[in-house]
């Protein structure tokens, strides 16, 4: 306040910590999708590549493959000795999908089994793979119980698209917050000055739209410019607001701005009028 005619309400604490939770949010958001198509889904898929191979015999291939190679229908296929399965299982190299875009970037797919199948003639005899499983997933730190099935490249590929649209989003707001921040609206002895906009004279007002601003810190200032009739929001939510400790400069800018209007003023709402005032026109 320059004097005791002149209210300028700022952007309010309630916008600032808004708009830093939205940004905050789809940051986030842009990062965790990023994550999941550029490596997340991929990993994934890799424990669904080792997992079909430790399948027991009596368990269904993981769906969605094109590779249902399990290391005890091999063993099963003929009657291995330790050292003849040793010889076998030691050059075989892991079954992985057709398509290269499903693995890690750093996937070695000339890998051959894992030492728990090449060194485990004993479990496979018993017909226990997946002991094995647990051993192989326990050292590698990959997840016990992977996904049911491959995330394919459409999948992957929307989360790059689900984040780019989040940061167009986060840009957006961003935007706009910039936008907010460099306004206010302020009221002097002579008129009102919505956010942006130029000074509308008391004398210019014809109607206030006051039924939300107990509620919501809203209302619309109907005017008169070169003989059209305009419209301007007060919103004491995002510009001032009404901390009591901060002297309410919101209240106390719209109470100013009623002191001095001598027009029309629309009070009360009903439930099937509950609707958010329009934009103001410049």
């Amino acid at each position: 306040m320059s004097d005791s005619q002149t209210i300028d309400c700022l952007p309010s604490k309630w916008f600032k910590i808004r708009a830093v939770g939205v940004a905050a949010m789809l940051i986030f958001f842009s990062l965790w999708f990023f994550k999941d198509g550029y490596w997340g889904y991929r990993e994934k898929n890799e424990a669904v590549v080792f997992k079909q191979l430790f399948l027991a015999a009596n368990e269904s291939p993981t769906t969605n493959v094109d590779f249902e190679v399990r290391a005890i229908d091999e063993f099963n296929k003929v009657e291995y000795t330790k050292e003849s399965w040793v010889a076998f299982a030691s050059e075989q190299v892991v079954p992985t999908p057709s398509s290269k875009a499903l693995l890690p970037r750093e996937f070695d797919y000339d890998q051959k089994w894992p030492e728990e199948i090449v060194n485990g003639f004993e479990v496979l005899s018993d017909n226990k793979p997946n002991k094995l499983w647990d051993d192989f997933s326990s050292r590698t730190k990959l997840p016990y119980e992977p996904s049911e099935k491959l995330y394919e490249e459409g999948t992957i590929r929307e989360q790059f698209i689900v984040g780019g649209i989040c940061v167009g989003l986060f840009l957006v707001a961003l935007f706009i917050s910039i936008r907010i921040m460099g306004r206010s609206m302020k009221v002097t002895a002579t008129g009102y000055s919505p956010p942006g906009g130029d000074e509308i004279p008391f004398s210019s007002m014809r109607k206030i739209d006051k039924r939300k601003w107990d509620g919501k810190g809203l209302a619309v200032i109907h005017y008169e410019e070169d003989g059209e009739v305009k419209k301007a929001k007060v919103d004491g939510m995002v510009y001032g607001q009404f901390k009591e400790e901060e002297g309410a400069p919101a209240e106390a800018l719209f109470t100013q701005i009623m002191d001095n209007f001598k027009g029309e003023v629309i009070e009360f709402v009903s439930d099937d009028e509950d609707e958010e005032p329009e934009e103001e026109t410049k």
